[in-house]
């Protein structure tokens, strides 16, 4: 082909300004030795299995699983047992990336001949999925009908686990009245019933101030769950001491083989045992090392749930106790930041705690948001402060809105969050940031704020972006304002990057980079369908140095200024620049394209087209 890829371009960008990667050398692997049975070889041009969609799943992308079973489910009619283990294999993978509204509005779409056994499993698993959501009343509704409906009659087993389910949305709820009352009527109907029931139990007494019947409810009962729920039972019942439940809990808590979620239930037995042990330090430590572990949703166990709630509170009630004991005075804020600072680098959890007292006691709201941004710098710095300081401050009912969190602290939020990437929970955070964070190079700044926008779907804040930096006279490298422009382009606001490419060529540029930037206009003019305005842009770029250059930039402009003129009716010109081409080409298979589209203008009327301006 003739045109040749951007990436070859003259102006020196920095690597992530270029259109297309560099290319990178294929290193093949050795060979494996020979299996000691064979297998036959996969069959690439057959859809992926059932098996093969679970495989991907196991190797860590669930996401590409989703997109082969929205693909290639069976049509329910034409293969119901089919449709339903694939349902099966959906609703696991919608649990396992804990994407539970999916599991609640796949419910909506089941179809209307679906069996009552499998519309009856879908509908429990929705049931939990609001649980998850720490949503009991909505679990409930769907219960209720599950239970009490006289067409769809359940086994014994079946009707044990959805009573279960009942129990816990009372939890869930804090009802612990009702649940109490569920539970002796469980214990009515199943007197010999065990499994995971004990568990459900255990939690309930917990939950009413029951430790010693918890623990007797546990006697016979093994796993993680439940030797986390005997450890707070036995620390609340005193037949414990919190070192040896802290020793305990800390295997289970570092035990990476357990799932995320036992991994923080064991955290919250450490903060209990550090609170019941009179070490605020341990406990600070350990709620926040259980936050740390859930970069996504917080789990919601009403027993062993972290919330960021918790973590604040703790750092309040520690740096009161430090400001007594250091005799500080609240409205004094020098001497909380000089305390503070002193323990910045040595002991960070009681600057923390400190710096978290005047945050929200200090008087002038500057001196809160300088304390907001220390506190939240030291947190950054700790094992899994990124996520961590997303839950103080997003996750948390101290900052209802994210217009609420102090500037300070959202310009640290926002580089973080664009390292996971979010771009839209970025955006979000970028609005009415204008000013640069401290230290911070003022055009790098706007040109991070007009990337955001655009990419977090609020194109209009950073064009406001773009026209800001321009206006402001700060010197700008084209290198690092094009891959805004070229993003401007993506999602076609093409007459919005005009105006921008044409302010860089106004800087000092050396000739290959005015050819490259009149390529860049002359592209925008195209997806407006101002094709004659394109073909002299491209015409220009081509033709800048040298009226019959042709290197390869000259030979890609001028196709694409043949292909433009072609379209806005000048096909005598058009004929011209491709047979121009044409000789200048030795390559058979470029010589075959031009031929081709040599022969397609004979097809084309001669109307040329207006120069619009």
């Amino acid at each position: 082909m003739l045109a040749v890829a951007l990436s070859v371009a003259l102006i020196a960008l920095p690597a992530h300004a270029t259109r297309k990667p560099p290319h990178k050398a294929v290193h093949r692997p050795k060979p494996l030795p020979a299996a000691a049975t064979q297998v036959p070889a996969p069959n690439l041009n057959a859809a992926p299995s059932l098996q093969d969609i679970s495989n991907f799943a196991s190797a860590g992308a669930p996401n590409l699983a989703l997109q082969f079973i929205d693909r290639d489910q069976p049509d329910f009619e034409m293969d119901p047992e089919g449709w339903m283990a694939w349902e099966r294999e959906r609703i696991y993978l919608y649990r396992f990336t804990r994407d539970w509204q999916a599991v609640i509005a796949r419910t909506a779409k089941l179809p209307v001949n679906l069996g009552a056994d499998f519309r009856s499993w879908e509908q429990a698993r929705a049931a939990d999925a609001w649980l998850q959501l720490g949503k009991g009343r909505e679990a409930r509704a769907i219960l209720r009908r599950l239970i009490w409906n006289p067409r769809t009659p359940l086994d014994d087993t079946t009707l044990s686990q959805l009573r279960q389910l009942v129990v816990r949305s009372y939890l869930v709820d804090q009802d612990l009245a009702d649940a109490q009352t569920a539970v002796i009527r469980y214990r009515q109907d199943y007197p010999k019933d065990t499994g995971d029931w004990p568990l459900l139990e255990a939690r309930l007494f917990l939950r009413t101030g029951q430790p010693q019947a918890a623990l007797d409810t546990l006697r016979d009962s093994r796993g993680p769950d439940a030797r986390m729920l005997t450890l707070l039972a036995a620390l609340r019942a005193g037949t414990e001491p919190a070192a040896k439940v802290t020793q305990q809990a800390e295997k289970l808590a570092n035990n990476t083989k357990l799932p995320v979620a036992q991994r923080v239930h064991a955290w919250y037995v450490i903060a209990q045992a550090a609170l019941a042990a009179n070490d605020p330090v341990a406990h600070i430590q350990a709620l926040q090392a259980g936050l740390g572990l859930q970069p996504g949703l917080l789990d919601q166990d009403p027993v062993f749930g972290i919330t960021p709630g918790m973590l604040w509170d703790a750092y309040l009630n520690y740096g009161e106790e430090l400001g007594n004991q250091l005799q500080l005075v609240v409205g004094d804020d020098q001497s909380w930041f000089l305390a503070a600072s002193n323990r910045y680098d040595t002991k960070p959890v009681r600057a923390c705690a400190l710096f978290t007292v005047v945050a929200f006691n200090a008087h002038s709201a500057q001196q809160q948001a300088v304390a907001h941004w220390q506190f939240a710098s030291l947190i950054q710095k700790q094992k899994n402060g990124g996520v961590v300081l997303r839950h103080l401050y997003l996750d948390s009912g101290r900052f209802p809105a994210i217009a609420g969190i102090p500037p300070e602290v959202r310009y640290l939020l926002v580089n973080d969050v664009l390292a996971m990437p979010d771009i839209p929970l970025a955006s979000k955070l970028m609005q009415g940031l204008d000013r640069p964070p401290p230290n911070t190079d003022p055009a790098a700044w706007q040109l991070q704020r007009a990337h955001v926008f655009i990419l977090g779907g609020e194109p209009d804040a950073g064009i406001a972006a773009l026209d800001q930096l321009f206006a402001s006279g700060e010197p700008v490298d084209p290198g690092d304002v094009l891959p805004v422009l070229f993003d401007l382009q993506t999602i076609g606001r093409n007459r919005a990057a005009i105006p921008f490419f044409q302010a860089l060529l106004q800087d000092q540029l050396t000739s290959d980079q005015q050819r490259q930037l009149l390529f860049w206009i002359a592209d925008s003019y195209k997806a407006l369908g101002n094709y004659a305005q394109a073909a002299e842009l491209y015409l220009r770029s081509a033709t800048l140095t040298d009226p019959y250059a042709m290197d390869n930039w000259a030979k890609s402009a001028r196709y694409q200024a043949a292909q433009m003129l072609a379209k806005a009716g000048y096909i005598e010109d058009a004929r011209n620049v491709y047979q121009g081409l044409l000789n200048a080409t030795s390559d058979p298979g470029q010589q075959a394209l031009l031929r081709h589209d040599l022969q397609a203008l004979m097809l084309m009327p001669a109307k040329p087209a207006a120069v619009q301006p």
